[in-house]
């Protein structure tokens, strides 16, 4: 277990120093949450002002900020695209080789690869999630639990997404190419998840439907929790459901990667 692990700590050393490399990466990332966060800026104070309302759906203009704020910052930390080129192009061109005949765990090692990629972006976003309390002390993390929770939540709706990426790139087995099933998951994450616009705001039908899928735990839930919008008493019932969510992801992408394994033929390689 600890050589294992040691293992795959050393694999994220090792992409984290590549990670430095492209200090501007960060930069980049930073200037995404600041535009991100100046256009629904701009959207919803028109909204406001032309509609003359104080509040939308329990959000006041405030609240809605600092949400989608959290959020934008929440949903970047999740990115998989680089991680996920390198898998399927493993995958199609028959890289994947290297690893069959190590000792490694294709999914945990790429899962170190996967850290290491966001290293950078974790301390930048993490900066600014620390600050947030100062700005707007009345309405982030109310207390310890709110923290802890928050910490939680993040670290496991980290996990599941990248356990859905995983399962996805499982399917250039079959497929091939599946940069397009990826290009549209990212999309439809960024407006279903509640980076754009809080779930609450969705359609009942919309809500009730998107209970029974991983995605409300992937942003909307720690982002909740940090907010104090989502009342402790359903914490748990929300914390065993992302477990859950794992559990079920994870099953399915080992299932997917074994069998596809299977008919791997190695071309390219």
């Amino acid at each position: 277990m600890i050589q294992n692990a040691a293992k795959y700590w050393a694999v994220l050393k090792l992409t984290w120093i590549r990670t430095l490399e492209y200090k501007a990466n960060a930069f980049v990332g930073l200037f995404a949450i600041i535009s991100g966060i100046a256009i629904e800026y701009l959207i919803w104070i028109q909204i406001f002002a032309t509609q003359k309302i104080t509040e939308i759906r329990g959000f006041t203009f405030i609240e809605l900020m600092i949400y989608l704020y959290l959020s934008i910052i929440v949903g970047q930390l999740k990115s998989s695209w680089q991680t996920s080129q390198e898998m399927i192009d493993d995958i199609r061109n028959g890289g994947l080789n290297r690893y069959l005949v190590r000792p490694i765990s294709y999914f945990w090692y790429n899962f170190s690869l996967f850290i290491g990629h966001n290293s950078l972006y974790y301390i930048i976003y993490g900066l600014l999630i620390l600050i947030a309390p100062f700005i707007f002390p009345a309405y982030l993390f109310q207390n310890y639990f709110h923290i802890f929770g928050f910490l939680l939540a993040l670290i496991l709706s980290i996990f599941l997404s990248y356990s859905v990426y995983f399962f996805m790139v499982g399917f250039a087995f079959w497929f091939g190419e599946v940069r397009s099933l990826i290009t549209a998951y990212n999309l439809a994450n960024v407006i279903l998840a509640g980076q754009m616009v809080p779930l609450s705001f969705f359609p009942a039908k919309m809500q009730y439907v998107l209970s029974f899928t991983p995605i409300p735990y992937l942003v909307d839930f720690p982002v909740s929790i940090a907010t104090s919008r989502l009342d402790m008493s359903l914490w748990p019932m929300g914390f065993l459901k992302l477990s859950v969510w794992i559990v079920v992801i994870y099953i399915a992408g080992q299932i997917v990667y074994r069998i596809g394994i299977r008919k791997y033929g190695a071309f390219g390689a």
